[in-house]
């Protein structure tokens, strides 16, 4: 075998193939970590809209002020 024949070989089976199914399979894994995102977003939404419902009693509770506690609240959802 020739010196340029290996080298040939070599570089065709280091040039990464995607296939469909590869292609398929990385979109899906995309649009799973987009969709926990999002998830993770509308989890801490929640939460902002239950601190800014409590009382003193309950923010003094957690070590929070009134303050803090509203400016956590008013965050926007992808704050």
């Amino acid at each position: 075998m020739s010196t340029l024949s290996s080298v040939r070989d070599f570089a065709r089976a280091s040039t990464p193939s995607v296939t469909f199914g590869h292609a398929v399979a990385l979109l899906a894994g995309v649009v799973v970590v987009g969709i926990e995102h999002v998830m993770t977003r509308v989890e801490l939404a929640r939460s902002r809209r239950q601190l800014a419902e409590l009382d003193d009693r309950l923010l003094r509770d957690i070590g929070l002020d009134r303050a803090t506690a509203r400016r956590e609240a008013d965050k926007g959802f992808w704050s």
